[in-house]
């Protein structure tokens, strides 16, 4: 049962990062703004999910103090711009909101998780800041 939920898990955290993908390859060649704009919207979405690894973690240890939790709040908060923004400040944006939430996770939950979880998290975050990064670099050159 554990082999399967990890084997679940892995799949499921590769296959997310194809719309990570995706909006790199549309920054790259100039695709339409609402395409770029939906992709934008899975990022934020994405990173709002990932903020349940803060509360779950601060929820695990309630003798810890709450910043996980505030963390998460704010950093979800910070990303909701990127809504409304062109589409290399967004993505160069949700790259630096993805590298703090990887800091605060890291400092504050994945401790406490299997290696091969932290190593997965670790290389999804930072293939996704990555591609984030593409795509902000991406955008200005076509934008």
């Amino acid at each position: 049962m554990i082999e399967s939920r990890q084997k679940t898990a892995r799949m499921l955290g590769w296959a997310g990062l194809i719309p990570f993908a995706g909006l790199a390859v549309t920054a790259v060649i100039g695709a339409p703004e609402s395409v770029q704009q939906l992709l934008i919207g899975y990022a934020v979405a994405i990173l709002a999910f990932l903020g349940g690894s803060l509360w779950a973690g601060a929820l695990e240890r309630p003798a810890d103090a709450p910043a996980p939790l505030i963390a998460s709040n704010l950093l979800l908060l910070a990303a909701l711009p990127a809504l409304l923004m062109p589409l290399s400040a967004a993505a160069g944006w949700l790259a630096l909101m993805f590298a703090l939430h990887l800091a605060a996770e890291w400092r504050w939950v994945l401790t406490g998780h299997p290696g091969w979880y932290r190593r997965l998290r670790l290389m999804l975050s930072g293939i996704a800041i990555g591609l984030l990064l593409v795509a902000a670099m991406g955008g200005t050159a076509n934008g």
